[in-house]
């Protein structure tokens, strides 16, 4: 018997044979059962698991838990930071759910939110058309097939903001931005055209404009859209590809015996089994453009107001750091409930 069983006095089985043999008296048991089954969790069967999960669970405390808990304080209280003769001191009275009222009653948040949910969708939207359309043709059979998949995650790999400067350059409205330059040599064009304002590029999509200038949004988060579309569909074509290839090819082949078309097998194997691997692309993706700074800063600085920008705006610029933790958490809290809507819906079509 382990040696802190008998120091507690716990009845413990050691095995099958000594189950009727030996018992050790229990005078003073845990008052509360709830205690005793704690108790029982953490020092039997399962002890080598927990020892083993708890530097895991002290990075997640530590790294996630108690930094949501102090942004969640942060914004429950008029938060301000005075530096004097070098050091910093941190103040939070509390004020309650002012910062979340004031916010709520701030016509600049709401065009925020707008901008983020329409940066969202419009980003999910052609990830997954375009990534499913790209792993489909590249997990067919051709020549060079290695090559053009080496290629094609070649912008993944690339450091966010090294390559949004590279497309900022690229984009640049001036005379001597890549794309411009070589437009102008090749006399392709007369003059430079500013790729970060849509209806200038397209003035043929003016009404595109018109709808979103209607809707109180920044035209050039199309700009955006397709810089931050260039840098992050690879890795949605590498998870759709890997999915792929896990479909079995008999369920292809019973299905070209019955006639299926190539649309209809798409429509009633691909899109199916691909279900679960497109929860996970949509959920990483919803997290990643709920906050994304990177790229919008770096190409239009404040130009763009997402929810991302006006909590840098609101903590670093103007020193309320209240607002900002309070827009923090409203963005965490906006992507906690859009994968929540995922991961209920992918349960669901598994049972």
């Amino acid at each position: 018997m382990p040696p802190f069983q008998i120091l507690f006095h716990l009845k413990y089985p050691i095995g099958e044979d000594a189950m009727n043999s030996l018992s050790v008296s229990e005078p003073n048991p845990l008052p509360n059962s709830l205690l005793r089954k704690l108790f029982h969790a953490f020092t039997g069967e399962y002890f080598w698991f927990y020892i083993l999960l708890l530097p895991s669970i002290l990075i997640l405390v530590g790294l996630v838990i108690i930094p949501m808990l102090f942004t969640l304080r942060m914004s429950l209280a008029n938060t301000s930071v005075t530096v004097i003769g070098g050091h910093g001191s941190l103040s939070m009275p509390w004020s309650g759910i002012n910062n979340y009222i004031h916010l709520f009653q701030s016509p600049d948040f709401w065009q925020s939110f707008r901008e983020t949910l329409f940066f969202w969708l419009a980003s999910i939207l052609i990830e997954v058309t375009v990534g499913v359309a790209i792993a489909v043709l590249m997990n067919q059979q051709f020549l060079g097939q290695r090559v053009f998949r080496i290629i094609v995650f070649i912008p993944w790999a690339i450091p966010t903001v090294v390559n949004s400067m590279m497309w900022g350059m690229i984009m640049d409205g001036n005379n001597y931005g890549a794309l411009n330059d070589l437009l102008l040599r090749m006399h392709v064009i007369k003059n430079a055209i500013v790729w970060l304002n849509p209806s200038a590029l397209f003035p043929h999509f003016s009404w595109l404009s018109h709808v979103l200038s209607s809707l109180g949004m920044n035209t050039a988060i199309l700009s955006i859209i397709v810089g931050d579309e260039w840098h992050t569909l690879p890795i949605v074509v590498v998870l759709v590809l890997a999915g792929l290839q896990t479909i079995p090819v008999e369920y292809y082949e019973a299905a070209r015996v019955e006639g299926a078309t190539g649309w209809r097998k798409f429509r009633s194997i691909t899109l199916p089994l691909l279900g679960p691997i497109l929860s996970v692309v949509l959920i990483l993706r919803t997290m990643q453009l709920l906050r994304a700074f990177t790229m919008i800063y770096t190409l239009e600085q404040f130009g763009l107001p997402v929810l991302s920008i006006q909590a840098y705006q609101q903590a670093f610029s103007f020193g309320s750091f209240g607002l900002g933790a309070a827009t923090s958490f409203i963005i965490g809290l906006v992507a906690l409930f859009i994968s929540y809507i995922y991961i209920k819906r992918l349960y669901k079509e598994e049972l």
